[in-house]
């Protein structure tokens, strides 16, 4: 029956041909009277005309009535979907529900499995095409349903009306595309449930309106553009929300604001650009916040206000450029904040002022430059930090002031030619450094003495001068061999010395006696 009712590409027919007559002249009565294949052909003429020919043809002071059009248009596409909506779920079968003695048993008759013990019905993987299973008795008092891994495509509007005390609900990985209003009509036990991986582009915005009892909801991997407004409106007691990898493009600044007991919220891998500035104010609950993934090119003030149990926050892979004064100032419990791969040009000190029980802090991947004294002075519990992959030319000596728990430094890729000599003297408890992959050519004496605790250092892929100077090098590596990590760190020259191991470096071979002399350099190998 599915073929009766205008589906995307026919929708998408429609709007050509409706412009077509505006701009055409066609009169109601010619396109009314063409059939489904001479609607398709007309389209299909008038699509071939290029965008520069259409705008040619159409007069200046006709282009913003036809934007008004087109925007009306939208709107009729939107009630056309859900009227397909509506009448398609009309016309799928609705499953007998059995409030017999013997429902269990003739529920194993059936194709799907059914446990009376848990009472859970499962209908995973049966290649389901359109329907549910027409022979198939639902027990009246099931409490788990699984119609995951099937080939949905609709389900009728009552399809699970008489089962009041489901509590958990699976549909992940069919091809739902659209769900009827009263799907979930009087499930008010329902507190569970899987939407992941079908083909959702748009949800009615009281399709949950009578299963107030939730406590999960699963709508990622969908084709979601956009959020009605009271999508979750009195959904109080639901504790996680995964809508990541969808389409969403925008947010409404109050659509989460009755999600009190929200601990968990995924909105990664969407299309975000921007965030209402109070679109988390109310969600004191929240502990794990997702934000990756997204094109955000900025943090509004105020935008984590209240987030005061906040424990991860994940906002890479976006275009972050720069972290507004006290952005981060509520979250006093935050432990995880992920930041790599975005466009950050500084850190400042008054970043993480507020971050008093951070850990665990991902800069890398960013355009940072330079890392200024007590930068990190707010995070004393810091123990690691990844600031990996900047374009970092300059470290001050105090930049790592008050890490005294620091176990991880990650430095690598960068644009480093020296460090400071006391600069890990503030990282007393520091385990592994990574500094590979700069441009140093030597490192300052004693620099290295001052990793009292250190297991693992990574120097390799840089430019090592074996001279002198690397002599310091040679001999700490000798004396800490299980220390070094990946690989040997090897001369970048000068000569012959080219891509030898700077361990092998001895006093005669890299030092000339009387220079040697003159410069009070005593040989350590």
């Amino acid at each position: 029956m599915a073929s009766h009712f205008p589906g995307p590409v026919m929708i998408r027919v429609l709007m050509v041909l409706v412009l077509v007559g505006s701009s055409h002249g066609e009169d109601g009565a010619t396109l009314c009277g063409l059939n489904g294949c001479q609607a398709i052909d007309l389209a299909k003429r008038y699509t071939d005309l290029t965008m520069a020919k259409m705008m040619r043809t159409i007069k200046p002071e006709a282009l913003e009535e036809v934007f008004q059009n087109m925007a009306k248009l939208e709107v009729l596409v939107r009630q056309v979907e859900d009227l397909q909506r509506d009448v398609m779920s009309l016309y799928q079968p609705v499953w007998p529900v059995n409030s017999g003695p013997q429902r269990w048993s003739m529920c194993a008759e059936g194709p799907c499995s059914c446990t009376l013990e848990t009472r859970f019905v499962s209908c995973w993987r049966l290649e389901l095409l359109h329907h549910v299973p027409r022979k198939q008795q639902i027990p009246v008092d099931t409490k788990s349903l699984d119609l995951g891994m099937n080939r949905l495509k609709a389900l009728h509007k009552d399809s699970f009306n008489q089962l009041t005390e489901l509590v958990e609900l699976d549909l992940n990985d069919n091809y739902l595309e659209l769900l009827p209003n009263s799907l979930f009509y009087d499930l008010e036990n329902l507190r569970h449930v899987k939407l992941l991986k079908n083909r959702l582009l748009y949800l009615p915005p009281d399709i949950f309106q009578d299963a107030r009892s939730l406590r999960t909801i699963d709508l990622s991997y969908n084709v979601l553009e956009a959020l009605p407004g009271t999508l979750f409106k009195k959904l109080h007691h639901v504790y996680l929300l995964n809508l990541a990898s969808n389409a969403i493009k925008h947010l409404e600044e109050g659509i989460f604001y009755d999600l009190e007991s929200l601990e968990d919220l995924n909105l990664s891998e969407n299309k975000l650009k921007e965030l209402p500035q109070l679109v988390f104010y109310k969600l004191k609950s929240l502990k794990r916040l997702k934000l990756s993934r997204n094109e955000l090119s900025r943090l509004p003030h105020g935008v984590f206000t209240n987030l005061y149990n906040l424990r991860e926050l994940h906002l890479h892979n976006n275009y972050i450029e720069t972290l507004p004064t006290g952005v981060f100032r509520d979250l006093y419990n935050l432990t995880f904040l992920e930041l790599t791969s975005n466009r950050i040009t500084q850190v400042q000190h008054k970043d993480f002022l507020s971050l008093g029980s951070l850990r665990s802090l991902f800069l890398g991947q960013n355009l940072v430059t330079a890392i200024r004294n007590k930068t990190f002075v707010g995070t004393p519990k810091l123990e690691k930090l990844y600031l990996f992959s900047n374009k970092i030319e300059e470290i001050e000596v105090a930049a790592f002031s008050g890490l005294n728990s620091l176990s991880w430094l990650l430095l690598n890729n960068n644009l480093l030619r020296r460090l400071p000599k006391e600069i890990f003297r503030r990282t007393p408890n520091l385990l592994r450094l990574q500094i590979d992959s700069n441009k140093f050519m030597k490192l300052p004496e004693g620099l290295l003495e001052e990793l009292k605790r250190v297991e693992q250092v990574k120097l390799s892929m840089n430019p090592w001068h074996c001279d002198c100077f690397i002599l310091y090098l040679t001999g700490w590596l000798h004396r800490n061999p299980d220390k070094i990590w990946d690989r040997q760190p090897k001369c970048r020259g000068p000569g012959d010395l080219g891509g030898k191991p700077v361990i092998d470096m001895t006093f005669n071979s890299v030092c000339d006696g009387q220079w040697a002399s003159m410069t009070k350099i005593q040989g350590r190998v």
